[in-house]
């Protein structure tokens, strides 16, 4: 292949970044002060993304900088790399061509200067305490030298990564309170708005790798319309379009366009927003078993009883000294899945046992489950307690008296049994 001399070493005659690259090993003269070869590694892997280097580039690199030594990188000679293309095909797992082609492009983006000898192999030789006497082969120091640009780089990536996250999860909270207040409006039987339309928007699906430009107008479009919903919510209620349905015995709370802050809850029974999406707009409001506590138990269960057997439930409730009922609904309902439970059984159990037995029913299970004496299949526990409350064998007020118990009793003291 032709080659051309450039006083240093001979350049790879593939197009004008390889003269570049040769530039910039001229003014290598070692890593920084405190950085290593792993410390630049990095730095070039997380900046690799926002330079437009493929996986196959950055594992190439990879390779190549961890057969070099420390001392290489310290600028007394060269940092040079001559593994042979059969080495780095049984290290990359890639055939031939497709190494020769990665190596053209890390010549092509200045990440290496071939170094080649006169018969264009690659060899090398190193004395007793392990510096390069000479070497033929894939010289680095372009790396070493752009190792600023790569920190600047990396830096600048990791706080668009930090934004991502947060507009991210700021995105998931105005979805989920818009989908609380269309829930709440479609419970109600409000009109005026197009609420079946703003919780399909809520739903949709968003980009599975969406730019930083991309989630910022999301947010936005998303934050317009959370302000439509929740301005839609109040006109409605002033209006007085509709009357609330089933038990209302909770304090009312307005919407607002903070998700997230004191106050974003509703009064609403807090159903999955699909549900009434499927159930067809003309069934009556009466026929709802998860609305309307189920008569089949003629237990008279305090909340405050409730609240001091399961002091777990603190962790979840906003204000526990002023929660209602419907706080304790809401935030069984969302403790739920991190036990294992599906929504499924959730449905059949407040469909069985009525929504504040059934939310007993799971701040049990919780204090079992926090406990240890639940491990596993905590869905089949509360499908064996809708199980009993059907044929009427399921007392919620004894449970509640042995789990207040547990706090009742003091520790066995050292030496006692």
């Amino acid at each position: 292949m032709q080659t051309v001399s450039n006083g240093v070493g001979d350049v790879r005659r593939l197009a004008d970044a390889q003269w570049a690259a040769a530039k910039l090993a001229d003014s290598y003269q070692g890593l920084p002060e405190g950085i290593s070869k792993a410390m630049l590694l990095d730095r070039f892997e997380r900046a690799a993304p926002r330079l437009g280097l493929g996986d196959g580039v950055v594992r190439l690199m990879r390779a190549l900088v961890r057969v070099t030594a420390e001392q290489d990188w310290i600028g007394r000679t060269r940092p040079i790399a001559w593994p042979s293309n059969d080495a780095l095909c049984e290290e990359l797992q890639r055939s031939r061509s497709c190494v020769q082609g990665l190596i053209r492009a890390a010549v092509r983006a200045g990440l290496v200067h071939m170094k080649d000898s006169g018969n264009g192999k690659r060899w090398g030789y190193r004395d007793d305490r392990g510096h390069i006497l000479e070497a033929f082969g894939f010289d680095l120091a372009p790396l070493a030298v752009r190792w600023d640009e790569f920190a600047d780089l990396a830096a600048a990536r990791g706080i668009e990564q930090a934004q991502r996250r947060h507009l991210k999860r700021k995105l998931g909270e105005i979805r989920r309170e818009i989908r609380t207040v269309c829930a709440d409006a479609l419970h109600r039987g409000y009109g005026g708005f197009d609420w079946h339309r703003a919780v399909d928007q809520a739903l949709g699906r968003l980009p599975r790798t969406p730019s930083l430009g991309e989630l910022e107008a999301l947010h936005e479009t998303f934050q317009a319309l959370l302000a439509a919903v929740d301005a839609a919510w109040v006109r409605a209620r002033q209006e007085g379009q509709s009357e609330p349905r089933g038990v209302v015995d909770e304090a009312h709370k307005e919407p607002t366009t903070h998700p997230g802050s004191e106050g974003s809850t509703y009064s609403s029974p807090r159903r999955e927003v699909v549900e009434p999406l499927a159930r067809s707009a003309h069934m009556p409001a009466a026929a709802e078993p998860s609305v309307v506590e189920a008569p089949i138990s003629e237990e008279v269960i305090p909340l405050s009883l409730v609240l001091e057997a399961v002091p777990e439930l603190a962790d979840y409730l906003e204000d526990l000294a002023g929660a209602a009922w419907e706080d304790l609904v809401d935030a069984v309902g969302r403790v739920a899945p991190l036990m294992g439970i599906n929504l499924s059984a959730v449905r059949e159990a407040r469909q069985v046992m009525g929504r504040n037995r059934a939310a007993i029913a799971l701040a049990t299970i919780l204090a079992r489950w926090k406990d240890g004496e639940i491990r596993s299949s905590a869905g089949g526990y509360l499908r064996a307690m809708c199980e009993r409350e059907k044929v009427g064998c399921l007392h919620l007020l004894p449970s509640l008296y042995g789990l207040k118990d547990r706090f009742g009793k003091s520790p066995p003291r050292r030496g006692e049994r």
